[in-house]
């Protein structure tokens, strides 16, 4: 995402090589000024892999990151919010999920200065992975959570507020539609519904 100043910022995942065999993932967070030339990079993280999957700058001007880790959570893979300070330090994490694997693909920060987040879950819902959506509060307190999916593999990969409050949401489906992977569209009311 372009940031304020002209600039970039980016996440991702730094694998270290040593000795030839990948120790750890973790999740990378790097600032380029506007020619992409780096300004300063962080990585977060614990022993096993974590990763970021989409930033945000946030209205203070820092960064918001949502990704996924292995290292820390409740489960085999959780959703992991993590909010910056306009420098990369942070400021604090949030972790959501249960036993088995649940991602985050997509944060944006909402007119109250809360976030909305999409991903798949594999602990709640239908099937082998539902769309699922998470609301949270400025720190990243869990206001709501609601997923989506049939019996089939289904998934959010970005989500946007709407102009009424609501949320708009863009995945795929395997459970509904015509085909192996369908596109879906889902539009929600501003409490997920």
């Amino acid at each position: 995402q372009q940031t304020t100043d002209g600039g970039f910022i980016i996440t991702g995942r730094n694998v270290p090589i040593f000795d030839g065999k990948t120790k750890k993932i973790d999740l990378w967070l790097i600032k380029t000024n506007s020619d992409g030339e780096e300004e300063w990079s962080k990585t977060f993280g614990g022993s096993d892999r974590d990763e970021g999957w989409d930033v945000q700058q946030t209205m203070d001007g820092g960064f918001v990151i949502i990704g996924g880790t292995k290292s820390i959570g409740s489960g085999d893979f959780d959703v992991w919010i993590i909010k910056t300070n306009s420098l990369g330090v942070e400021e604090w994490s949030k972790t959501f999920g249960d036993s088995k694997w649940d991602w985050g693909t997509s944060i944006q920060q909402t007119t109250d200065g809360g976030f909305i987040v999409t991903g798949m879950t594999k602990s709640l819902g239908n099937g082998k992975g539902d769309v699922w959506i998470i609301k949270t509060d400025p720190y990243g307190d869990k206001e709501w959570s609601k997923s989506f999916g049939g019996v089939h593999q289904d998934q959010g990969n970005d989500v946007q507020q709407t102009s009424d409050g609501g949320y708009i949401i863009t995945g795929f489906t395997e459970s509904f539609g015509s085909g192996k992977y369908d596109v879906w569209l889902i539009k929600t009311d501003s409490e997920g519904n």
